[in-house]
């Protein structure tokens, strides 16, 4: 009934199979034929732990069918986007017991195996009735299908499975939580989670009534962003409370359980608009629809009334102002190594100064300033001041504020609050010269340029120029010039007419 399929072979009796680039025959969709529901499950066990195969979970159905001798089977269909997805669907199927064949429509044909890499074919198509149609390898069976069953719901039927640690490993990653309480635990659970310090939201929700006569309570949903460790079983074993993990968006298991399938793997069959939160029997699958908006734990806490009294006239006056003041003050510091700019010269040692300027080089003295005063000369390096050896040197301990070499201020605040409390920098100079002797302000108009100071004023005697002509000579001869010719040899008997 089947053939395999040779190489290079690209039309095909059975409609909707085609070829990838590879020469590997498949179809649109795949189905997975099962005898018992159980092993339809275990099929499902084994694709979601495959992959990622979003494109074959969107679009899968559940259908009960009837094969001719009355037997009911289960018939599993799927799209597939390629033939690796393919491959992954028809092991997972033959792993958990059934069989796999490709195809479209109502017509499918097992898929490759070890028989034929490339897939099969048919010799003909079957015209009976049925609303599937599967070729085997020897015979063809006709399949009619009873209904449909929701995939979503068989899911949610099946059974938790404990796992191994129990509810003490159910955070061990870390990660967001749900937690259910009863109606009358969430306000004290809230009070509970404030005091402790945990960020969590919060809402009441109330589900639907599927009767007037059914009995129904509503319950408080927490989601704990990060939930301490020390809280975990006081979460999951105090009655009345129950610890959900999210699994995957909007799906959750109680905590020490796990769903039979990887729901993470299979998200797309789940609503995002939705919460479901999975639990072990009798409480089972509880579905929030829509979401319920959750406010913060804060929000909801009770706030105390007070009386509200005639608010009472309170005099107030300011309190005595109080100075804190901290004498300034220089002070030995033999750690500090400061850098000098600046020098304090007497007026005895202002001829050496002005041999060492004619001895320095132009770049030395650039940018120094200077300022004369009554007694002393100060001498103000634009950098460092390093080429001067003799006078009391001084560093900056602040824009504008010069201390002597080997001090510093006391108490130490921070240069620029110093020169803002102090009022230096552009406009002045303070130099302290000594603990002993008051600070000496300098203003910036005193600064003169050393470069420019140093020089003496210059006499210039000024003379007039005279103007003074010289008459050309004329010459009472007229002068003639002759030219010999040189001839072929000109040079020659040259040395014997110069003896």
């Amino acid at each position: 009934m089947i053939a395999p399929v040779a190489v290079g072979q690209m039309r095909f009796t059975l409609p909707g199979l085609a070829a990838d680039a590879r020469g590997v025959v498949s179809g649109r969709e795949m189905a997975a034929r099962f005898a018992t529901l159980d092993r339809v499950v275990w099929f499902l066990r084994l694709l979601s732990a495959a992959g990622d195969l979003d494109a074959c979970w969107s679009g899968m159905r559940l259908i009960p069918v009837r094969s001719p001798l009355g037997l009911r089977e289960m018939l599993l269909l799927l799209p597939v986007p390629s033939t690796e997805a393919a491959d992954l669907v028809a092991r997972a199927a033959r792993t958990a017991g059934g069989q796999a064949a490709t195809g479209a429509g109502r017509h499918f044909v097992e898929y490759r195996d070890a028989r034929a890499s490339l897939g099969y074919d048919v010799a003909e198509v079957a015209r009976g009735s049925g609303d599937f149609v599967f070729y085997l390898a020897d015979q063809v069976v006709y399949f009619q299908a009873e209904g449909e069953r929701s995939l979503v719901r068989l899911l949610l039927g099946l059974d938790l499975l404990r796992r191994p640690g129990g509810s003490s490993d159910a955070l061990g990653d870390g990660g967001a939580c749900y937690v259910t309480a009863r109606r009358g635990l969430g306000a004290r659970l809230c009070q509970y989670l404030c005091r402790v310090g945990v960020d969590a939201r919060a809402a009441q929700c109330e589900p639907a009534a599927e009767s007037a006569f059914g009995l129904h309570t509503g319950f408080w949903l927490f989601r704990i962003e990060d939930l301490p460790t020390r809280l975990c079983g006081l979460m999951s074993e105090t009655p009345g409370l129950a610890l959900y993990r999210p699994v995957t968006h909007g799906v959750a298991v109680a905590a020490g359980y796990r769903h039979p399938v990887n729901l993470a793997a299979c998200r797309v069959l789940f609503p995002e608009d939705r919460l479901l939160l999975l639990a072990p029997r009798p409480t089972g699958a509880t579905q929030l629809d829509p979401t319920p908006a959750l406010a913060d734990i804060a929000d909801l806490l009770p706030v105390p009334v007070f009386s509200a009294g005639e608010p009472s006239a309170l005099s107030a006056r300011p309190a005595q102002a109080k100075r804190l003041d901290v004498p300034l003050r220089l002070v030995f510091a033999p750690e500090v190594r400061a850098r000098a700019k600046a020098a304090y010269l007497s007026w005895s040692q202002v001829g050496w100064l002005r041999r060492l300027c004619q001895a320095l080089p132009p770049s030395a003295l650039r940018g120094h300033q200077v300022a004369l005063l009554d007694d002393v000369v100060l001498v103000v390096a634009s950098d460092e001041l390093v080429a001067l050896p003799f006078g009391k040197l001084l560093g900056q301990a602040a824009p504008g504020v010069l201390v002597p070499a080997g001090m510093r201020l006391a108490p130490a605040l921070d240069p620029e609050a110093l020169a803002r409390a102090l009022g230096t920098g552009e406009n002045s100079l303070l130099v302290f010269v000594s603990a002993n002797e008051a600070p000496l302000r300098i203003p910036a108009a005193a600064m003169q340029p050393l470069d420019r100071r140093i020089l003496a004023e210059m006499t210039v005697e000024a003379r007039s120029l005279a103007a003074r002509s010289h008459p050309v000579a004329e010459r009472e001869e007229a002068v003639e010039i002759e030219i010999d010719p040189l001839g072929p040899f000109p040079l020659w008997g040259l040395e014997s007419k110069r003896k």
